[in-house]
């Protein structure tokens, strides 16, 4: 269940290098929300195929639960009111793309797996 956290964390760390932000550059908040999303489909691209081989059925709940350690390591911060509204909006946008994506994800790979015709 912790891999996915792990996973997670690296596809940031990854992204960020590959997206850094110009000094003073206006699209700042497109970049760092571009990041978020883009960690996320990296890790959906890459674990929703095993997943829905290796659970069958059971992938779809079993990603849900994947999610579940991002979502309560980031959840107490959000309502904090010392932080400002862009990093409450961010640490959010990527909390839900990346429970979006996974599970979404998951769910069209086991719908293929079922069915290939579906692809």
């Amino acid at each position: 269940m912790f891999a996915g956290f792990i996973a997670y964390d690296r596809m940031l760390v990854l992204v960020i290098l590959l997206m850094p932000i110009p000094q003073g550059s206006p699209l700042e908040i497109a970049i760092l929300m571009s990041r978020g999303f883009l960690a996320a489909t990296l890790l959906a691209a890459l674990a929703a195929r095993p997943l829905g081989w290796l659970y069958g059925p059971r992938a779809v709940p079993m990603a849900a639960l994947i999610t579940l350690p991002a979502l309560v390591q980031r959840m107490p911060a959000l309502p904090d009111t010392g932080r400002s509204t862009l990093a409450i909006f961010l640490s959010a946008w990527e909390i839900l793309s990346f429970i979006t994506l996974l599970v979404g994800a998951t769910w069209l790979a086991q719908r293929v797996r079922k069915d290939p015709s579906v692809a």
